[in-house]
């Protein structure tokens, strides 16, 4: 049956997902028109609208596809629609019914780093996902590079571009994780290099972007430069989540640990088969811990999870748990903190 509830931060998929669904079913894919007979948006809705979308019966102009924002009957927010129990069962009893030419996707989008998500355990989200199908769109994280490296080759052949791993990884660092902003990225990038095809590290490099930032981060710690590190950190909270830097951050030398300590008896392209990372990466990754020792990781990723626990036990802000975590250097026997820097 043609339900769906699709929910999620990656609004670039969901989006993508929703056009393929109304290109199907209203045979749009190589550009035709969309009759607004055809083709339904509605933010929302209260419970006469919605019924009434879910009830529609196509007559002699083909399936009909409605697009419901329904983030207010599905998320718990302030705002939510509320439903007696006879309207709820209605709903169900019109999901159960809905005509196999009637294309119902109902979405809840959600910012990015939101922790909001629909309760599986309501009547609603149950019938759902007994009619139809449900699925999440979550945004990949800035540490996911080797997620986020085959869509964007997949994203780069669509668009009749060409680009080998390490230009791919340099733009990922150079625009950030979302994949909207990677297509914007792709699409740039292709008035650059016009009339060529193939994507050059020079071009990305023109390409600029903010997003570098946060790898800068790493390597600034890496080379000591800490009160560099902390004025970067202190940048980025005024518009990221200090989850998604910590994160980040742990991520990054959890590798660069991992990475050191396999580098003793391993090549890079072994190091990136098991770690999961692409082997550019890698290599350059070798080429900062040449002067790093394996005691300096080791204090940064003690320090990390010590700011770690005191942000989320309110112990310090975000940003004085970072910047003690950057500028103290922790015992590796006893933990007792000396009160260097790294």
């Amino acid at each position: 049956m043609p339900v769906y509830l699709f929910w999620g931060d990656e609004d670039f998929t969901l989006e993508n997902e929703i056009k393929a669904i109304k290109d199907k079913a209203l045979d749009t894919a190589n550009g035709g028109e969309i009759s607004p007979l055809n083709y339904r948006c509605l933010d929302n809705p209260d419970f006469k609208n919605l019924i009434d979308a879910l009830r529609a019966q196509p007559m002699m102009f083909g399936d009909i596809v409605y697009k419901i924002r329904a983030d207010k009957y599905f998320l718990e927010t302030t705002k939510k629609v509320k439903l007696d129990d006879k309207q709820t069962d209605e709903i169900i009893k019109a999901l159960e019914l809905v005509s196999e030419r009637v294309h119902i996707i109902l979405t809840c989008p959600i910012e990015k780093g939101d922790r909001k998500k629909p309760d599986s355990r309501k009547k609603l989200y149950k019938a759902v996902q007994k009619a139809g199908q449900i699925q999440e769109f979550s945004a990949f994280k800035a540490y996911e590079e080797y997620k986020i490296l085959p869509i964007l080759k997949s994203m780069a052949q669509k668009t009749g571009l060409k680009a080998d791993n390490n230009t791919l990884t340099m733009i990922i660092r150079q625009t950030g994780s979302a994949l909207r902003d990677l297509n914007t990225a792709l699409e740039k990038l292709k008035l650059i290099i016009h009339p060529n095809n193939t994507i050059t590290e020079d071009a990305v490099q023109k390409l600029g972007g903010e997003n570098r930032n946060i790898f800068l981060i790493s390597d600034l710690i890496l080379e000591g430069r800490n009160s560099e590190a902390v004025f970067q950190i202190s940048n980025m909270l005024d518009k990221s989540h200090y989850l998604e830097i910590l994160a980040f951050l742990q991520s990054s030398f959890s590798k660069l640990l991992i990475t050191k300590v396999y580098s003793k008896t391993m090549s890079s392209f072994d190091i990136a088969r098991k770690t999961g990372q692409n082997d550019y990466a890698v290599k350059k990754s070798l080429e900062k811990l040449n002067s790093v020792n394996l005691e300096k990781l080791i204090n940064i990723k003690q320090n990390l999870t010590q700011a770690e626990y005191e942000i989320k036990s309110g112990l310090k802000e975000p940003l004085t748990a970072l910047e003690c975590a950057i500028m103290a250097k922790n015992r590796i026997k006893d933990g007792i903190s000396t009160g260097g820097a790294l």
